[in-house]
């Protein structure tokens, strides 16, 4: 069994059937209810804790559309706009030529949950901030993308961890599965 620091899970959670969102088995999509923990990751499983019995992975869906609320960044429901999962932007041949390029993401406050976004989704949320957006914390992130590989690695690797400092939002390197290199191309 696995050993997850504290600020790294979320414990003794219960799942139950709300107005408009139920928790499934993510295997068989079959109905649970029940207690549940949620890793940092966004991932969540049956049980307690680790190790309270079998603990088998599970997601909450929603009954509007079948939207994986675990997978996804909804602000608010009264606002039309949703920020769903999306695949994140890749570089433009501008990008390459100027050697970097700005990443938009949101956090989950009272969560770790990330969730990378567009420049037009990250606009969205901080122009609704009038609104009750509480729940989401934008930011952004400076990625290196040409050069030598090490000067690479260790710049995105201080910037993930000067904004993990600056805007108070631990568990970016670890979203990000420590890829420093991510677009990375080689310049001569």
């Amino acid at each position: 069994m696995p050993y997850y620091p504290k600020n790294k899970i979320l414990t003794n959670q219960v799942a139950a059937t709300l107005d408009e969102t139920f928790f499934v088995y993510a295997s068989n999509l079959e109905p649970y209810n029940g207690f549940y923990y949620k890793l940092a990751t966004g991932e969540m499983f049956t049980g307690k804790y680790p190790g309270d019995g079998k603990n088998e992975k599970i997601k909450m869906v929603s009954t509007l559309g079948g939207i994986d609320h675990a997978n996804s960044v909804n602000v608010t429901p009264n606002i039309s706009t949703s920020f769903t999962t999306t695949p994140p932007l890749f570089p433009t041949s501008d990008d390459y030529r100027f050697g970097s390029f700005i990443r938009y993401f949101s956090k989950k406050r009272n969560e770790y949950l990330f969730k990378e976004l567009t420049q037009s989704q990250y606009n969205n949320l901080n122009s609704f901030r009038n609104l009750d957006f509480s729940l989401y914390k934008p930011f952004t992130l400076k990625w290196m993308l040409t050069g030598n590989s090490q000067t690479v690695t260790d710049f995105n690797f201080f910037s993930i961890r000067q904004t993990e400092e600056k805007e108070q939002v631990y568990g970016l390197n670890e979203f990000l599965q420590m890829n420093y290199t991510q677009y990375y191309k080689e310049t001569v």
